[in-house]
């Protein structure tokens, strides 16, 4: 029992590995759901190794288990494909945001109106100074109020983790480092996804086996059935041929002895 133990132990590695490189700060949201795809995966893996003591048992257990190991990997399913759908959604809505040409870089900019003010400022300021120079105060006004959406155009293109943020048209937020984690969540559930898959598999081929043998096992029983049918019956058809043979010899000595 101990060596089995830790024999599922260690075909579960990649689960613990998980579970212990999570990161604390989680949302609510994020930390429920993740707790119920923890309850859900161990729940398929106690049904996938769960083992029994004999081929019967474990076939018995098979057709008991299977609807609702399918269940679960339907439901499994359905989360890993909206999450990918939402992402898919979410990253198009991103980039077909970038990519408008009459759409205004000012929805795009994560820098409040402090800028705009401050330049509103100086400008007026300026307008009071000796060196006025209406071109080049229109020039560096351009300039302030263009050249940071530019940037933030840039370095919305070419995002650096944990740092920037994209406002989708919807308004919604999306942190640069929160994407990388979905990412990385969703390769690791299509990772588990294609494990369990193999596990399934596994099981499928060695529960196939066992009713193979379980059919030789039949088969044989049927013939060793059909053998001794054949031999009660020749036994009584022996008897049967030597209970006329006594009483044939008895009539023949009877007569014997009357007429003579």
């Amino acid at each position: 029992m101990v060596v089995e133990g830790k024999d599922k132990l260690s075909s579960q590695w990649w689960w613990f590995d998980i579970q212990k490189k999570s990161t604390p700060n989680r949302s609510p949201w994020l930390h429920s759901t993740l707790s119920e795809l923890d309850e859900k995966t161990e729940a398929m893996l106690r049904i996938v190794e769960q083992d029994a003591d004999s081929f019967a048992q474990r076939a018995e257990m098979y057709y008991k288990k299977r609807p609702q190991l399918i269940n679960m990997v339907e439901e499994f399913y359905r989360a890993h494909r909206l999450l990918a759908e939402k992402y898919d959604q979410i990253k198009c809505e991103s980039g077909t945001r970038l990519l408008t040409p009459w759409m205004s870089p000012l929805s795009f900019t994560k820098y409040p109106q402090e800028k705009l003010t401050r330049s509103s400022t100086e400008k007026s300021y300026d307008s009071y100074s000796e060196t006025f120079d209406p071109e080049s105060e229109l020039s560096d006004d351009m300039s302030e109020v263009e050249d940071p959406d530019l940037e933030e155009e840039e370095e919305i293109q070419t995002p650096r983790p944990g740092k920037e943020k994209v406002e989708v048209s919807s308004g919604f937020c999306v942190n640069n480092d929160e994407v990388l984690k979905l990412r990385e969540e969703l390769e690791r559930l299509k990772e588990e996804s294609r494990v369990q898959q193999e596990l399934l598999m596994q099981k499928d081929e060695e529960k196939r086996e066992v009713i193979r043998q379980l059919s030789l096992a039949m088969d044989m029983l049927r013939e060793e059935n059909i053998m001794l049918r054949k031999s009660v019956t020749k036994a009584s058809a022996k008897k049967e041929s030597l209970c006329i043979e006594l009483k044939t010899s008895k009539e023949e000595g009877f007569w014997k002895r009357l007429f003579n």
